[in-house]
């Protein structure tokens, strides 16, 4: 059965769902340095914010307004919430944002949807709504003016990018997939197998050298480079097969790098090294001995968590060829 995303997204309550909305505006590092929620008695209209520059909202910033209500956010709460924007922009309290988006679970009512469709029509809304509808809801006791300073900030303000996010949309997000996983238990699914280039790369470089010498090692000889190990009629297919696992790999980890939480990745490698430390540490006859006993080693090992769940022989065996490369686990010693 597919779980439902978006109704474990519909029942969270206010200071959840802007929890939630944190966990994935901070995983959108392409988009923001930095992000921030506000909530509670004196937000000044902003629930979690992505700053685009070091500025913060002396700079670009983002602004993700969350509103978990019985039924769908109606004009008059639109208009409202956003009203306070301009009021405290007007204010000097902050710069406008560069953009604003309504995340509202249950979606937004069609006279929300269409203003958004029509940013200058929203824009002229404003203008013609505020004394009556948003002049005396935006501070409790008070009825807030249109000054020339808030219809400047309206005028200034770029409509066009105002959006709404309904729950659906929310958990369809790319960005969203770990927070699904971190909040929801979500199986971000298999990685793709990886693509092995036909010539060793650059990155390869530390492994694929400390190969060869311990088949050199075992055969008496020394390779001279890659294309003459490769040629061999013992140990070639093995060095081919060990490229294809670390690819293997490396697919593995962009895969679950961008779907699940930092510390997923780090959590399965952390256990998988923990599993053939000791293997590799022991005596063995030679290096080639201790590589292949490490790799039968790794097979074995079972981390935890959804990772471990998804992680072949090969991805394990070519985690440990990034050990070797990274130093943690070098072939040759």
């Amino acid at each position: 059965m597919i779980p439902n995303f978006a109704a474990h997204i519909r029942a969270l309550n206010d200071e959840r769902l802007e929890a939630f909305v944190k966990d994935w505006v901070s995983r959108r590092t392409r988009d923001y340095v930095e992000t921030q929620r506000w909530s509670g008695p004196g937000d000044m209209g902003r629930d979690v914010v992505g700053y685009a520059t070091p500025y913060r909202h002396e700079g670009d910033w983002d602004n993700f307004q969350c509103k978990q209500l019985s039924a769908r956010l109606s004009e008059n709460d639109a208009f409202v919430e956003l009203g306070k924007i301009f009021m405290h922009a007007a204010a000097g309290d902050y710069s406008l944002p560069r953009s604003y988006t309504f995340v509202a679970p249950k979606g937004v009512v069609r006279k929300v949807q269409n203003y958004v469709a029509n940013p200058n029509r929203f824009r002229q809304a404003f203008l013609d709504k505020w004394e009556e509808i948003i002049a005396p809801q935006l501070v409790e006791n008070q009825v807030i003016a249109l000054t020339p300073e808030i219809r400047d900030v309206i005028g200034r303000f770029t409509f066009e990018r105002v959006y709404w996010l309904d729950a659906v949309g929310l958990a369809d997000d790319p960005y969203a997939k770990a927070a699904l996983v971190h909040w929801f238990d979500h199986d971000p699914g298999a990685a793709p197998p990886g693509v092995t280039p036909e010539a060793p790369q650059e990155e390869e470089a530390p492994y694929i050298e400390q190969l060869i010498h311990v088949y050199g090692q075992r055969l008496n000889v020394s390779f001279d480079g890659y294309d003459a190990a490769l040629a061999d009629p013992e140990w070639g297919q093995h060095l081919r097969d060990q490229r294809t696992r670390y690819f293997d790999a490396a697919s593995f980890d962009r895969h679950y790098r961008d779907s699940t939480p930092p510390d997923y990745l780090v959590t399965f490698k952390r256990d998988l090294y923990d599993g053939v430390a000791d293997t590799y540490r022991d005596q063995h006859h030679d290096g080639l001995a201790r590589v292949l006993r490490v790799l039968a080693q790794a097979s074995q090992v079972s981390p935890a968590g959804v990772l471990g769940r998804h992680a072949t022989v090969a991805v394990k065996q070519g985690t440990c060829h990034q050990f070797a490369n990274e130093g943690r686990l070098p072939w040759r010693r």
